[in-house]
């Protein structure tokens, strides 16, 4: 994936677009109106994106923290575990079963968190390499 790909979902209009476009869509969708809900779950992620890669300077970002784990850890199978939980998500709101939405929420934030895990299990196995 592009450098600047990868960068850009880390920009904060991008993520605020993001998570805007979740909320609203959620609230959306468990109102039963479902062309608002999807138009605005897919639109608002997509001028974000537009935006950001249009208009932002999204090298500077490969210096931060954020940066730096995106490039590092945002392999397209996190981006896929992040969708699957959006898709989770977006069901529990039309459902309206908050366990679900809950869920969702929860395989988004294991999308973003693979890096973690994966330097978490790392430490562990190099720390038990010593004793």
């Amino acid at each position: 994936m592009d450098d600047r790909v990868l960068l850009h979902q880390v920009h904060p209009l991008k993520l605020a677009a993001d998570i805007s476009a979740s909320l609203i869509s959620n609230t959306l969708l468990w109102r039963h109106r479902p062309v608002a809900g999807i138009v605005t779950r897919l639109a608002l992620p997509i001028a974000g994106s537009a935006i950001v890669l249009t208009a932002a300077d999204v090298e500077r970002l490969r210096g931060t923290a954020a940066g730096r784990y995106v490039l590092a850890n945002m392999s397209p199978a996190a981006v896929a575990v992040r969708l699957t939980g959006d898709v989770v998500m977006a069901l529990g709101s039309w459902y309206r079963r908050p366990r679900w939405i809950a869920l969702g929420f929860l395989v988004v934030a294991a999308g973003w968190s693979e890096g973690l895990v994966r330097y978490a299990v790392g430490r562990r196995n190099v720390s038990s390499l010593g004793r």
